[in-house]
């Protein structure tokens, strides 16, 4: 594809009245584009398109608000006549704390700006950047691959926008447009200093990190390298360079670190510390560390799981009730759920719980207590697909949201309500993700995204809970052979791909029985990762190198690039659009 040059062009920036976003739109002046600054505050953000001439405009917008977005959208075209490159910069950052300390709605709100956010600004700027053969480029993080301990929301938000931004690439790519990913280290901005003035956090930063990847670059630095990568429609920027190895090799690097954090006891005495200063005495640990491969029988102890009518879920459940487990069987049909729960044996209950819910799930949760006298493994498996897959540009949005709001905040908030439980008792939980967290989520974008978050929810958690005596597993499968999987192979359009750009191993289908049993032998091992099937191991560890070549492979697949606008056409009922 021909490179962007941004003379004549119409870039539009969320979070552009500072930072990031207002540096990138000065360059972006100087290459001869007019630009459409978008910020909350509306006083700040048109001092700042003042600040920057008479090619700037200043609009006020909240990107958690679709509405909103498309009306400043309109607005830049209204003004500037389009808009040809899309930068979703808009973000925010937690106060750094456990998973378990944090405050639930801020960490909901960072997830909110920092992925919905970018979803949103994506579908507003969408036509526009296809129409004019643009490009949009997504500001993840290198929190998208690496642990994110003490910083879990804002790891689960940016490990989302990089699967997004994959997804989006691929489905640009056949209307002659494009996107990228941007991966920056520290950079020198307001938000920053949420992270490094925090005297804490940076003993623990200090601990952990080599400094040499914690540096503070210049946000011109940061701006320099976005702007060099949108005019080379690059499908990722990385600044600084030290963090391109990481990010390549993250199949080796992430286990290696993930394992490394577990081990290390100063790690151990820091996550004690934080939750001592933010949760007080409730905080003291009631059990000694653990490790992976540290033997767990689950004889006498109590397991739920969610989703767990059919499927996966069920089959965890099954399994762990024939290794002397009491099981709790939560899904949204309370009728299913006893009839499985029934099924299973006298060991066995089924209640009611929609997993958006937090207090449907504390009901659930109470009643298992109730029934049982305590809970020691949380499996969070409920989860759902689009009814049929879309790329981002015609799927509902609420679809999208339906999707995302199940598979990443129902596993968040089926987390909490029973982390008090698990650390009590030195238990586990399973967070169920998919393969889809390091694979191309192409016209799949809503599960990929949540799956990519809950992969950095289990990885930051599971360093969390291990000082205080408790673990976490994230499960990532290929295609199980569910209802879920069954409705998605009888799309005429997945059944093409299948054939005709996908190799036969990789939607080779495995039984639930296969899965459950996955899911109970890691229990039973305190296992970081649970994979299946086997395939999957290699794909898992080399997709730091992989994912960027099928990638590739993907932009100049043929029949991707038919299938994209046949699927877009479809849902709108209309004629491929290009």
């Amino acid at each position: 594809m021909e490179s962007l040059d941004l003379r004549g062009k119409v870039v539009l920036i969320t979070g552009g009245a500072r930072g990031i976003g207002f540096e990138t739109a000065r360059l972006a002046i100087e290459r001869g584009a007019s630009v459409a600054l978008i910020d909350l505050d509306r006083e700040v953000v048109e001092e700042s398109a003042v600040a920057l001439g008479g090619r700037a405009i200043g609009l006020a917008a909240d990107v958690t608000d679709l509405g909103q977005m498309q009306d400043a959208v309109a607005r830049a075209v209204e003004q500037l006549g389009r808009v040809d490159v899309v930068i979703a910069n808009a973000g925010i950052t937690p106060p750094k704390t456990t998973s378990r300390a944090i405050d639930p709605v801020v960490w909901e709100k960072v997830v909110e700006v920092n992925t919905v956010g970018v979803y949103n600004t994506v579908r507003a700027g969408i036509e526009q950047v296809i129409a004019n053969r643009g490009h949009i480029a997504l500001i993840a993080s290198v929190y998208a691959h690496v642990n994110g301990v003490l910083n879990t929301s804002y790891a689960v938000s940016k490990a989302g926008v990089e699967a997004m931004g994959r997804a989006l690439r691929s489905e640009l790519e056949p209307h002659g447009a494009s996107a990228s990913v941007a991966y920056f280290g520290y950079v020198e901005t307001d938000l920053i200093g949420q992270v490094f003035d925090n005297e804490l956090a940076d003993r623990f930063r200090e601990e952990i990190a080599p400094s040499f990847l914690t540096k503070k670059m210049p946000v011109g630095q940061a701006a320099a390298a976005l702007i060099e990568g949108i005019a080379r429609r690059e499908p990722r920027i990385i600044e600084p360079a030290a963090w391109r190895a990481p990010l390549y090799l993250r199949g080796q690097v992430g286990p290696a670190n993930d394992r490394q954090l577990e081990r290390n006891p100063k790690v151990g005495d820091f996550i004690r510390e934080f939750e001592a200063r933010d949760l007080g005495a409730a905080a003291s640990p009631l059990h000694p560390p653990v490790r992976s491969g540290q033997r767990y029988s689950l004889a006498g102890k109590v397991v739920l799981v969610t989703g767990a009518a059919k499927g996966i879920g069920f089959e965890a459940a099954r399994q762990a009730h024939g290794r002397g487990a009491s099981v709790a069987l939560l899904d949204l049909d309370r009728e299913e759920a006893e009839a499985s729960a029934a099924r299973i044996g006298p060991r066995a209950a089924g209640f009611q719980a929609d997993v958006t819910s937090t207090e449907q799930l504390e009901a659930a949760f109470a009643a298992t207590r109730e029934r049982f006298g305590r809970i020691d493994v949380v499996v969070a498996n409920a989860g759902i697909g689009p009814a049929r897959i879309s790329p981002i540009r015609s799927q509902e949005p609420a679809e999208w949201r339906r999707v995302y709001e199940v598979d990443l905040f129902g596993v968040w908030r089926t987390v909490r309500a029973g982390i008090e439980d698990v650390v009590a008792n030195g238990g586990q939980f399973v967070l169920v993700s998919s393969s889809y967290a390091f694979m191309n989520g192409l016209m799949n974008s809503a599960y990929a995204t949540a799956k990519a978050g809950v992969e950095a929810l289990g990885r930051g958690l599971r360093a969390e809970l291990a000082p205080v005596g408790a673990s976490a597993t994230v499960a990532y499968f290929g295609w199980i052979d569910t209802d879920l999987v069954t409705g998605a192979f009888e799309d005429p359009l997945v059944d093409r791909l299948r054939h005709d750009s996908m190799p036969a191993w990789m939607t080779r289908r495995i039984p639930a029985s296969r899965a459950g049993e996955v899911i109970v032998g890691a229990l039973e091992r305190r296992s970081a990762r649970a994979i299946a099937p086997a395939e999957w191991k290699g794909m898992f560890y080399g997709r730091g190198l992989l994912g960027p070549l099928i990638d590739r492979r993907m932009d100049e697949d043929q029949a991707i690039a038919q299938v994209v606008p046949e699927a877009e056409a479809r849902q709108t009922d209309g004629p491929p659009a290009g």
